[in-house]
C-alpha cells in the first residue's frame, strides 16, 4: 500500500509537471516509462521498429496531451491505453492480415456447453517441451494470430503482469469481460500447444 501510495504521488506530480510544460518533467516521464511503452509495442507488434516508432509517439503524445488526462485512471493506465491505440494505428497503417476468426480457432461447445471435441492437456509432459525454441516460436505464432480483442487482454494480463482490474481500466472495458476475453485468449492456446504436443509426440518436431 505504501508503494502504491508513493507511486500515485509521484505519478500526480509528473501529471502537474507536464501540464506545466517542465522540460524536466518530460525527462522524468521517459525515465519512468520509456520500458514499459516498449514492452507493450513490442509485445504487439514483435517488430523492434515498431516497438521504437510506437515508443516515440506515445512519449510526444503524452507529453502534448497531458491536458486531457482527467485523472479518472491511474495515469499509467492511461499510458497503457494510449499505447495500445498507438499499436493499433500502427498495425492498420501497414494493413496487417487480419486475424483468423474466433470459429476457426476457439474449441466448440455443444448445447450443454460442453467442449466438442476432446483437448490433450499438454502440460502433463511439458517438461520436454519447455525447454525447445520451436514451442516458442509456436506460442509466439499462435498469439500473434489472435484477433486484436483477445490478443492485447492477454498480453496485458499474462505477459505484462497487470491486474484483471488494471487491465479493465486501461481498455476501460468490465473485469467479467476482461476475463471472458482472457479465458477465450487461454482457451486458443490450449488448442494450439495441444496440436503442436501431438505432431511432436508423432514425428519428434514440427515442421
Amino acid at each position: 500500500m505504501e508503494i502504491s501510495a508513493r507511486k500515485k504521488d509521484r505519478d500526480e506530480k509528473l501529471v502537474q509537471d507536464l501540464k506545466n510544460k517542465d522540460p524536466d518533467a518530460f525527462c522524468l516521464l521517459v525515465e519512468l516509462y520509456q520500458k514499459k511503452i516498449y514492452a507493450l509495442a513490442f509485445n504487439m507488434t514483435h517488430s523492434q521498429m515498431d516497438a521504437q516508432d510506437v515508443t516515440q509517439d506515445v512519449l510526444l503524445a503524452i507529453f502534448r496531451k497531458v491536458h486531457t488526462f482527467q485523472g479518472k485512471s491511474a495515469f499509467s493506465s492511461w499510458v497503457y491505453r494510449v499505447t495500445v491505440n498507438a499499436v493499433y494505428m500502427k498495425l492498420r497503417s501497414k494493413k496487417k492480415e487480419q486475424a483468423v476468426s474466433l470459429e476457426d480457432v476457439f474449441p466448440t461447445f455443444n448445447g450443454s456447453g460442453y467442449h466438442q471435441e476432446k483437448i490433450r492437456d499438454w502440460t502433463e509432459n511439458a517438461e520436454s517441451l519447455l525447454f525447445k525454441n520451436e514451442t516458442k516460436e509456436i506460442i509466439q505464432k499462435a498469439v500473434n494470430q489472435l484477433p486484436e480483442k483477445e490478443k492485447v487482454v492477454f498480453i496485458l494480463r499474462d505477459v505484462e503482469g497487470l491486474s484483471t482490474e488494471d487491465v479493465g481500466d486501461i481498455l476501460e472495458l468490465t473485469t467479467p469481460a476482461v476475463k471472458s476475453r482472457l479465458h477465450r485468449a487461454r482457451l486458443f492456446l490450449r488448442k494450439k500447444l495441444s496440436n503442436y504436443y501431438e505432431e511432436y509426440k508423432e514425428h519428434g518436431s514440427v515442421k
